[in-house]
């Protein structure tokens, strides 16, 4: 198991990691990086990612607005 999911700690490459697909969204969104709509996406990203959700294209999908609700 991964140490940042026992731990709640990240190592450098992954906060890299999710700096980048947090900023990509934001951009695709056209959010404002203090905005409370970027405050809840970078939620919703720590939270995936701590539930193991950690290929691009999985966040992606899991983080679209247009998706159907998943249960």
């Amino acid at each position: 198991m991964n140490a940042a999911v026992l731990t709640n700690t990240f190592e450098p490459t992954e906060l890299a990691f999710l700096q980048r697909l947090f900023d990509e969204i934001c951009a695709e969104r056209g959010l404002a990086g203090g905005s409370l709509a970027a405050n809840n996406l970078a939620a919703q990203i720590i939270q995936l990612y701590q539930q193991g959700v950690r290929d691009p294209r999985d966040l992606h999908i899991h983080l679209d607005p247009d998706a159907p609700l998943r249960t």
